[in-house]
């Protein structure tokens, strides 16, 4: 079903094509109309767009691997209006095939790939040829693999749409990732059910339900995972590298970190459903073909766990492996990655009594399984919430109680955090930017935040000078943001206000750097989203402290004053002690990752007794009874099922061993610094990931007519406007919708034909619907925009009907 649009913005990434199919070289020329400001310049406008935020992955899986090689492309396609009076059109699918986009009688399909990156296993990735005992029988067995063994933990039943024909959970009824559905080489993790390769693939509508698999957590089986919104057009879980194809036709033994390019080009276009030939644009007679940034990057252990920084005195191992590599001729960069994986395993071998290395002969010869057993696996052993692992292996603490291992991304960043915080001269910490991407689309390696030997090169500047995929990128750290954009304002809140003063200082005719990590990633999240009971989020209706004043906000959250908010939340720095690590106390950075932070609560369930209330299923598995997954709903007696003698909410750490890391719970919002209606939509459709009455994540999140928010914003970390010297991809993408030429965020003339002031001629004088704060917003583009984000239907990321647009 076709939804028309109303009013204001849409959009999304993408450029003019770089390297076109042959086919479309070849194509005749139609007649090109002058271009104008006030008029869509496409037919069609096809948004594409990332999932994550700021993905690193290794690229070498023989010893072990943290994160997993993961990149998705997002698309909504919008036809846009023909006339004064007409309304643009978000198209949908065949209601038979999910992989026909229909536009009345026309069938085209949407062609995605990669400009010069169209495959990955080999020179590029050590993944699918890699072998793993991915069912535990001793043998090497066909599709037997890390790429394979990474999934299994993910079920589905029947297909990606979360049927369930039993509505059961006994574990003979699942089709396990990896297993019952092995991965096809160079393909997501949902290839098999949906194909998502790198090379020749189609998008695939999610339909009404999204795209969704399951797993199980500590308390319940069947926990649903929504890969992509509803509404979405995707591909799933790419095993997206950094390397281009031109850029490493070579030994990957010589591959040098300048080949590295972080911010991959991804294109999507149309194509006529039967014979595969692009749909031309009437305007310039060139195929409907956009093009987005997909990132992806290596991160920089190696800076330290090659050298002393990390290994000191005590630990040797790295220097061997790194002798042997070279003696093979790799380069000094692939050595130190190969030595750091053995660094990294010899300390956590030292620190926490595994035997990683047990079988490791660090003079032998073998060059494809130097540890002598499968690739450690992290999240075999650590929960971790960001590929859908809620359960860790136990072991026993210090009290000699057994009791879950800590999640993976807690153990990492709190160690990292304490032992080496590397602060800036103004006690920010650089240790995120250190190990997080950094590098450049360009290739130069010169301004990253951390050096060789393991030192942080702004340690007598700021990080907010280092170039990378957050800093000096998007919108909150772009300096001409303002001079290269749309340039609306900022709509701030109290919080924001405080924020642009005293640290971004950008907007302000201060010259500011903008935001660091630390400013977002802070336990003022949690103690946000934990008071959030809202009814409309984009009004803030409900309850909320996100409106209140910067002094009211202080005393909620049991501060003296508004200095003690901004030291511990705001804007909170590393205090080193005589060791030169962070003092845990007094360095608020680590709240954040601290295993003793408050954990906001996931939903109500019914007790029994001092106990929760709980049923067993057919393999005897444990499964409590969720009441409402709005946490700040109050269940009476009344409402409570049988057997149930109460009822209470209960925090993320009953639910998941990952606790609420990366989800909506323990992430940063748009709407902690934005005023409303500059703010997410509400949760409720990727619950748990999500919740109704709680802010959901900008990346779940729909606003104006059922369009992402991403669509018109970018995602995460690469906001429009971007410095075009860091992300030239996301730089291009903005102007190729807006008539005008501006570099985001997306402008209703985008779609819709618009007057003098930017608004669509849709609006009309005098008429009450069209007032934002009782003002008309017919010849004020602010107004109008914000009246389009208020009035956008707050669904929790479902699929608007007609009514609600």
């Amino acid at each position: 079903m076709l939804k028309p649009m109303l009013s204001a913005t849409i959009a999304a990434l993408a450029v003019l094509s770089v390297g076109c199919m042959s086919s479309q070289t070849s194509a005749p020329k139609a007649k090109v109309d002058k271009v104008s400001a006030s008029k869509p310049k496409n037919d069609y406008n096809i948004t594409v767009n990332y999932e994550l935020g700021m993905h690193c992955t290794g690229f070498d899986f023989t010893y072990c691997c943290v994160l997993p090689p993961y990149n998705s492309v997002q698309s909504q396609v919008i036809k846009t209006a023909t006339g004064k009076k007409k309304y643009p059109e978000l198209l949908e699918s065949d209601e038979e095939d999910h992989g026909i986009l229909v536009d009345g009688k026309k069938r085209m399909k949407l062609a995605y790939g990669f400009v010069n990156n169209t495959y990955s296993e080999g020179n590029k990735l050590a993944y699918w040829s890699v072998p793993y005992d991915v069912n535990g029988d001793g043998k090497y067995s066909k599709d037997e693999n890390v790429a394979n063994a990474y999934w299994t933990h993910l079920y589905v039943y029947k297909d990606l749409k979360g049927t369930n024909p039993t509505g059961g959970s006994k574990d003979s009824d699942k089709k396990y990732v990896g297993l019952q559905i092995p991965v096809p080489m160079d393909n997501g993790p949902a290839g098999a059910a949906v194909p998502s390769p790198m090379k020749d693939g189609f998008l695939h509508y999610t339909g009404e339900h999204g795209t969704q698999v399951y797993t199980k957590s500590p308390v319940l089986d069947n926990v649903p995972i929504l890969l992509t919104n509803p509404g979405i057009w995707d591909a799933l879980g790419l095993p997206l590298t950094p390397f281009t194809d031109r850029g490493v036709a070579k030994s990957p033994l010589t591959l040098v970190e300048s080949d590295i390019r972080p911010f991959q080009e991804n294109w999507v276009a149309l194509v006529n459903e039967k014979d595969g030939k692009p749909v031309l644009d009437s305007h310039t007679g060139e195929p409907v073909r956009f093009v987005g940034t997909n990132p992806i990057d290596v991160p920089a252990c190696s800076r330290c766990h090659s050298n002393e920084a990390a290994n000191g005195k005590k630990f040797n191992l790295y220097k061997q492996e790194r002798a042997f590599w070279k003696g093979l001729g790799a380069s000094d960069w692939i050595a130190n990655l190969k030595a750091t994986s053995v660094s990294v395993l010899e300390m956590h071998d030292d620190k926490n009594g595994t035997d990683f290395l047990k079988n490791y002969k660090p003079n032998g010869r073998e060059v494809s399984n130097r540890i002598g057993r499968d690739p450690v696996l992290c999240q075999k052993c650590h929960a971790d919430n960001v590929i859908g692992v809620l359960q860790s292996e136990m072991h026993k603490g210090k009290d000699g109680k057994e009791k879950p291992i800590q999640p993976l991304t807690q153990a990492l960043h709190f160690s990292h955090l304490k032992k080496a915080p590397l602060p800036d001269s103004h006690g920010r910490a650089g240790a995120c930017q250190a190990c997080h991407p950094s590098h450049r689309q360009d290739g130069g390696l010169d301004g990253l935040l951390i050096t060789k030997d393991g030192k942080n090169a702004f340690a007598d500047g700021d990080n907010r000078d280092a170039k990378g995929c957050f800093a000096g990128r998007d919108v909150h750290t772009n300096q001409n943001k303002d001079t290269d954009g749309v340039e609306t304002k900022e709509h701030l809140n109290a919080i924001g206000n405080w924020l642009q003063e005293n640290v971004t200082q950008i907007g302000n005719d201060k010259g500011g750097k903008g935001l660091w990590c630390t400013n977002c990633h802070s336990q003022i999240s949690r103690e946000l989203y934990q008071r959030d009971n809202i009814t409309q989020a984009f009004k803030q209706e409900g309850v909320t402290l996100r409106n209140k004043s910067i002094e009211a906000i202080a005393k909620a959250l049991g501060m003296k004053n508004v200095q003690e908010l901004a030291d511990t939340y705001l804007d909170p720095k590393i205090v080193l002690n005589s060791k030169g690590e962070a003092d845990v106390e007094k360095s608020h950075v680590l709240d954040f990752w601290n295993p003793d932070h408050m954990t906001p609560d996931i939903a109500v369930i019914a007790l029994k007794g001092n106990g929760p209330l709980v049923t067993k299923d057919a393999d005897g598995d444990i499964n409590v009874s969720i009441l409402s997954a709005n946490p700040m709903t109050k269940i009476s007696k009344a409402n409570l099922p049988k057997g149930a003698t109460g009822s209470t909410a209960v925090p993320y750490t009953a639910a998941s061993h990952g606790k609420e890391y990366w989800l909506s719970a323990g992430e940063p919002h748009c709407a902690n610094c934005h005023a409303a209606p500059y703010v997410e939509g509400q949760g409720g459709a990727a619950f748990p990931i999500n919740q109704p009455g709680k802010y959901s994540l900008m990346r779940y999140s729909k606003g104006h007519a059922g369009i992402a928010c991403q669509a018109c914003h970018q995602s995460i970390h690469g906001l429009y406007p971007v410095d075009p010297g860091t992300d030239s991809t996301a730089y291009k993408q903005a102007a190729m919708y807006n008539p005008d030429g501006s570099h985001g965020p997306i402008k209703c003339a985008a779609c819709h034909e618009v007057n003098d002031s930017g608004v669509p001629f849709l609006v009309k004088e005098g008429d009450d619907d069209y007032l934002f704060k009782g003002k008309s917003i017919v010849n004020d583009y602010d107004a109008a925009v914000s009246w389009m984000h208020e009035s956008a239907p707050d669904l929790g990321g479902k699929i608007p009907d007609e009514d609600d647009d």
